[in-house]
């Protein structure tokens, strides 16, 4: 096996350069490509393997196996890997392409590669930890985060001042649970907040920020709101405005409140990212200068990310962490929301009255009693009971209320894309015209003509999105065949280009997929592309809503981190919500449909829920928990009888 300087830097050619010697079959390439559809697990496992030296080609190839299944294993989500890896997992799958699914990989490390491997506490790059193997780097984050953590939960209760009672009546009338949540974060160094959609997590925001006010030493410059994305800090900040707006009584705090207008950011930006070292700015050396950090939808932070925010808290600040335990965790490694509320049963508080649930409500209260259902995998309340999932056979059965069911096959992936587009899409009244418009930003405003538009094609477009399991995926049943459908029937509808070809026309949405600092624009935030006058210059342009308004960037220096957002993965749908939403899941029983991925697209809506799929896709789903290896929650100790409620 060559070094490292030699390495090939495409993926398939190392799995052919393998193939070719026949160290094991050709399906090697498949198995692994669906495992590691990013090329850095595979380079990784390749650098690896030849940093032991001494070791022969056979001996080599076991040694990338175990680094590939590794990385593998990583990229599920998980942050360790079994030694005795489970049947179906991707380490197994790895191995038996290999054709060593017997191998012993505590003894293979310790004879093959002696300088790599080390025991907690050791400087190498792969530890061994009792039953299982770890990446030192995340094995650290482990242990750091555990430690943190547990100090915060620790800390002795703060002697909180009494506030007003009408912080819990107004503008709305706090529940019991909802009372407790804020008492807690007045006198706690760690506040865990947790409950489904419709419980109201970010509606006591306000209330917590009125309260925090109030006690001696804290100042409105003293807290900082976060989210994980921007479309999640967007939302936070708008729950915290309505609520502002409908105070009934305004003291001094609340004046400061609204002058101020709280502005919740991104993880990304309170941490400071520094593009040209490639580091935060904040961390333990540079602590965060804010004595309270309150953090919505904190279900979407991974455990390396949530680590490096801790540890960069101030001596004596308190933390309030908000968010949906049972939804999907992280993209990245690790379900530390999910742990840190399973195991801390002191600093926690569990939201269970949902506000969307009630007679007055009845769309609300029967998406989120199939939620439950999905979540609670009680599949016999599918389709019997109060609050089925209601089964159609035909597009003209669809009622766009509550949730349904269709059957692709029955209808035709095409014909519903289509009526989608013509009632979802395009349906607005004189939307060709408004999509068409020629919009002016001068001085870095709009006239008060163009903001009018821009609302009005903002809010349509919050109102509805399809949301799919995978990315790619035969049938128009994945993200990119939708949109590539879908953006093709735009053209004749305003596909006029201005400067010759383009990925994209007025009016389409669109996602980004990677952080751009400069512009101040993060991976997951939702756009428009539309035209907009630059000077004397007509431009297409990505506009994006921002807390203050809507900005503009010109689109040929983003188009390439941009995609089309007809559908997006639910994945990428976490922090936001829609009036009606439709879920598209594969048509076989793919890996990737959990239980915690059903629930989280249906919780996206707030009036219906189409799911396009085979009706035996809901139970798999429901049976089908995501389930991640990591050692967080056993170190901040033991599992509570039964669980979390």
């Amino acid at each position: 096996m060559p070094g490292v300087s030699a390495m090939p830097d495409d993926l398939r050619a190392i799995l052919d350069l393998h193939r070719d010697r026949a160290r094991f079959p050709g399906r090697v390439i498949d198995q692994i490509l669906d495992l590691n559809q990013d090329a850095s697990a595979l380079i990784l496992a390749w650098e690896l393997s030849g940093l032991a030296p001494g070791l022969d080609r056979a001996g080599r190839d076991r040694l990338f196996a175990i680094a590939l299944a590794l990385q593998s294993t990583l990229g599920q989500g998980h942050t360790r890997m079994a030694l005795t890896p489970a049947d179906g997992s991707a380490a197994k799958l790895v191995f038996q392409a290999f054709g060593l699914e017997d191998l012993d990989v505590k003894a293979c490390l310790e004879r093959d590669a002696p300088g790599l491997v080390g025991a907690p506490g050791d400087s190498r790059p792969l530890i061994l930890a009792g039953a299982w193997l770890y990446a030192q780097r995340l094995l650290g984050h482990e242990e750091d985060l555990a430690a943190r953590v547990l100090e915060l939960a620790g800390t002795v209760r703060l002697e909180a001042a009494p506030v007003a009672a009408a912080i819990y009546t107004d503008p709305f009338a706090l529940n019991a649970q909802q009372r407790i949540a804020v008492d807690k974060a007045l006198g706690g160094a760690l506040t865990l907040v947790t409950g489904g959609p419709g419980s109201g997590k970010t509606s006591i925001v306000i209330a917590m920020l009125r309260a925090l006010l109030r006690q001696p030493g804290l100042r409105l410059e003293d807290i900082a709101l976060a989210a994980p994305t921007g479309k999640a800090a967007q939302r936070m900040g708008e729950a915290i405005r309505n609520s502002l707006e409908h105070l009934r009584v305004v003291e001094a705090v609340e004046a400061d409140l609204i002058r101020a207008r709280p502005e919740p950011v991104t993880l990304h930006r309170l941490l400071a990212w520094h593009p040209a070292t490639g580091r935060f700015r904040h961390g333990p050396g540079n602590p965060l200068p804010c004595k309270v950090l309150i953090v919505d939808e904190s279900s979407m932070i991974s455990q390396e990310q949530l680590c490096r925010l801790v540890g960069a808290l101030a001596p004596g600040a308190r933390l309030i962490l908000l968010g949906d335990a049972f939804q999907l965790p992280s993209v990245e490694a690790g379900c530390a929301f999910r742990d840190l509320v399973d195991r801390l049963e002191a600093n926690r508080v569990v939201l269970t009255e949902s506000y969307r649930m009630r007679e007055s409500d009845p769309d609300g209260l029967n998406i989120l009693s199939v939620a439950r259902a999905v979540r609670d995998h009680l599949p016999a309340q599918f389709w019997a009971g109060p609050q089925p999932i209601h089964v159609r056979t035909g597009l003209g059965d669809l009622a766009w209320r509550q949730v349904e069911l269709m059957e692709p096959d029955q209808v035709g992936m095409a014909a519903f894309l289509k009526l989608w587009f013509e009632r979802a899409v395009t349906g607005l009244p004189g939307f060709r015209a408004l999509a068409g418009h020629a919009f002016t930003w001068a001085g870095g405003t709009w006239p008060a003509e163009d903001v009018a538009v821009l609302r009005t094609l903002f809010g349509h477009f919050d109102q509805f999105r399809i949301l799919c399991a995978l990315r790619d995926a035969a049938g128009f049943r994945g993200v990119d065949g939708i949109n590539e459908l879908l953006h093709g029937w735009m053209a004749p509808v305003t596909g006029e280009g201005l400067r010759g070809a383009t990925p994209f026309f007025a009016g389409e949405p669109v996602l980004m997929t990677a952080n751009d600092y400069r512009r101040e624009l993060f991976n997951g935030d939702q756009g428009l592309v539309l035209k907009v006058r630059f000077g004397d210059q007509l431009r297409q342009a990505a506009v994006f809503p921002k807390i203050n308004g809507f900005v503009p960037f010109p689109l040929e220096p983003l188009k390439h981190q941009l995609v089309h957002a007809y559908a997006m993965t639910i994945h990428k749908a976490q922090g936001s919500e829609y009036d009606r939403v439709a879920i598209v899941l594969p048509r076989s029983n793919h890996k990737a449909l959990t239980r915690e991925l059903l629930y989280t697209g249906l919780t996206r809506a707030r009036k219906s829920v189409l799911l396009l799929a085979e009706r035996e896709r809901i139970p798999f789903a429901s049976g089908n928990p995501s389930l991640r290896d990591s050692g967080l929650a056993e170190r901040l100790g033991p599992a509570m009888p039964g669980g979390m409620p």
